[in-house]
């Protein structure tokens, strides 16, 4: 072999040497788990309200995306309205139609938290919005649990709040 490929081989080697073993250094990933430090978005519910109309339930919730990425904003496509007796799930489509008003918060009123009928309710990180729905049921008085579903979340990180109707 000529000279120059014999080098190009050797500098090749090292060079791979050299990604691998800061690859193990930094992160253990050629010996060792995978390990992927991306962060799911986690939606917390800050205030929440409820009462009755004449044409349904007004609930009031302030929901906030408190971590995750900031590439895309969270979601939460499923809403679950629940007491000791009985529960009702709200879909995206149903999220999105009984919303009648959203109010973002002072410190971010560019950032646009909104509705649609695909991902249920819409919070970007580090934002706050309060989502006013009129939801057609009539709910008894009592205490009701409100459990937004974000995908990839297990169950005990979910946003969740409790609301009394008297």
């Amino acid at each position: 072999m000529e000279r120059v490929v014999i080098i190009g081989l050797i500098f090749a080697v090292l060079v791979v040497g050299f990604i691998l073993a800061t690859g193990q250094w930094a992160y253990g990933n050629v010996v060792g788990p995978l390990v992927n430090h991306s962060k799911l978005p986690q939606l917390k519910i800050t205030y929440a309200n409820s009462y009755p109309i004449s044409n349904g339930t007004e609930i009031i919730l302030n929901i906030t995306d408190c971590d995750g990425p900031d590439a895309y904003p969270a979601s939460a496509p499923l809403m679950e309205i629940s007491n000791s007796t009985w529960h009702i799930y709200l879909n995206s489509s149903q999220i999105s139609n009984d919303t009648v008003k959203i109010i973002q918060a002072p410190w971010n009123e560019n950032k646009k938290d909104s509705v649609n009928w695909y991902s249920g309710f819409i919070v970007i990180l580090g934002s706050e919005a309060q989502f006013q729905l009129i939801v057609p049921i009539h709910l008894s008085p009592g205490t009701y649990k409100i459990t937004l579903y974000t995908p990839a979340i297990k169950l005990p990180k979910e946003a969740t709040t409790t609301i009394t109707i008297s």
